[in-house]
């Protein structure tokens, strides 16, 4: 949508009081671009028929929760308005937008009634959103699609962050630390996860899967194999695969590694226990949790030993680039790695992917963050 303003070279008198007209023509510039932000442009998804709002300031992209979905997750979204928005899991769709490509993407399931491609996703396949023209842009291809304009609400806005606690300012300085990161392809550190082992490699067969629960195995290995969080293995190894339900009812696959882990030489370094938190504790009155989102995917495996995670599947065998749950000694892997990084700070209790921090006041806790 665009809009035109006309300039008047003279001075308009109201009340007794001179104004000038490029200050009445600035402050007109901005109530219309205040205006048009009240617009937004939706695109359909051929393939299942969803309409979808393009938002590059919403941080996340999803989809309106039904009544099969809504079993509560543990985290939460917000409105532009501070208000807090009820998330049930995640689900991988592969839409096609007409730009004759699949976008296959991890949509958060949550209390809306529309579907938003946001940031994330728009930053992933490189899309540009063209409001006055109306079309979504494919930034590799440079291939279009039009879309529609609709007048919506800016609460309509969807954060991982919300912007009324007394924080928000420090976070809003380092945006990328509250948002879902799907895609752990560039690692900082130098710790990897190793697999030493006793005897001859383990062997097993795909097992048989009900048809619905291959689709999702399916669908998610294509999704973990196309970000390189796995890859096509030949290895002498094989475990079959597992899909470990979930606390909001959705899979993660995984392989059933007891065959391995039995092998598997321990890693002794120690899990903290939770009442030894009490210790930070004296005089504190602020408390702040830190849950790391797919934090075993940060952690990159042994090249020598990725063959000792090859999953069997009824579709192929793969094996992991990154950490996967159900190996042995993962826990105390993340658990070296978390204290080397948070180890010396005596107001941290990092216990696996929670981190925990005690603080006697918010000014005392904005300190420590920062």
């Amino acid at each position: 949508m665009s809009t035109s303003l006309q300039l008047e070279s003279k001075t308009t008198r109201k009340s007794g009081k001179l104004k000038s007209a490029v200050s009445s023509a600035t402050n007109s510039a901005a109530e219309n671009e205040k205006e048009c932000r009240k617009f937004r442009l939706f695109v359909r998804d051929r393939r299942l028929n969803l309409r979808f709002l393009l938002d590059s300031g919403a941080d996340v992209s999803i989809i309106p929760a039904t009544s099969q979905n809504k079993k509560k997750a543990e985290y939460l979204l917000y409105a532009a308005n501070g208000t807090e928005i009820s998330t049930y899991g995640i689900k991988i769709l592969n839409l096609d937008l007409g730009l004759r490509r699949d976008f296959q993407f991890p949509f958060i399931i949550a209390d809306v009634t529309k579907g938003i491609l946001g940031a994330d996703f728009l930053h992933k396949y490189n899309l540009l959103v063209d409001i006055n023209k109306k079309i979504l842009i494919d930034g590799i291809t440079n291939l279009f699609v039009l879309g529609d304009i609709t007048a919506i609400s800016s609460d309509n806005v969807v954060s991982t962050l919300n912007k009324s606690i007394k924080i928000s300012n420090l976070l809003l300085k380092y945006p990328e630390i509250s948002r879902l990161n799907f895609f752990p392809k560039e690692i900082k550190h130098d710790v990897k996860h190793f697999i030493e082992t006793n005897g001859q490699p383990i062997y097993a067969k795909a097992r048989q899967i009900d048809p619905k629960r291959l689709a999702i195995a399916k669908e998610q290995f294509t999704f973990m194999l196309n970000n390189e969080i796995i890859r096509l293995s030949n290895s002498q190894w094989s475990s079959p695969l597992h899909l470990a339900t979930k606390k909001d009812g959705s899979y993660r696959p995984c392989g059933d590694y007891r065959q391995p882990n039995a092998q598997t030489i321990p890693d002794r370094y120690p899990i903290p226990r939770l009442e030894d938190f009490h210790q930070i504790l004296k005089e504190t009155k602020i408390f702040s949790k830190i849950d790391l989102f797919k934090a075993y995917f940060q952690i990159p495996i042994a090249e020598e030993h990725k063959c000792k995670t090859a999953i069997m599947t009824p579709f192929g065998l793969y094996e992991f680039n990154v950490m996967s749950f159900g190996l042995k000694n993962a826990p105390a892997t993340f658990q070296r790695f978390i204290h080397e990084v948070l180890g010396r700070l005596d107001f941290v209790f990092p216990y696996l992917d929670d981190i925990l921090i005690a603080s006697k006041s918010i000014k005392s806790m904005k300190s420590i963050l920062i």
